[in-house]
């Protein structure tokens, strides 16, 4: 009989502490969608162009460029060579390095080189 309740709880113990973990996933998952709504579903090159556009202080018609991904669906790294030109000249070179995970972003590393 002790035995038998003993192993219940053992049971209650285990599923109330996977339900919990699961509470807290969903929980964070959330809390990142509201604090982050423009780093998940993105798109690439668009949000490149975007972000060199912001760094440049320019217009994003002025920043041409490509990226590359690597890695699986639900972790990879993206990297986007793009760059400025002005009249038909190269005035810079931005070199734009994502880690995502799952369509968000969670880490952002940049590199900008002036030609002027």
């Amino acid at each position: 009989m002790f035995l038998k309740k003993l192993i219940k709880l053992t049971w209650i113990t285990v599923f109330s502490i996977i339900f919990l973990v699961l509470f807290l996933l969903i929980v964070s998952t959330a809390i990142m969608f509201i604090q982050n709504p423009d780093q998940i579903g993105v798109t690439f090159p668009d949000r490149a162009i975007s972000d060199a556009a912001r760094l440049t202080r320019r217009m994003e018609s002025e920043i041409h460029g490509e990226c590359t991904a690597k890695g699986s669906f639900f972790e990879k790294q993206v990297v986007c060579e793009m760059t400025r030109t002005k009249e038909r000249k190269v005035t810079d070179t931005i070199l734009l390095e994502y880690d995502v995970i799952m369509d968000a972003i969670v880490n952002f590393n940049y590199t900008r080189e002036n030609l002027e």
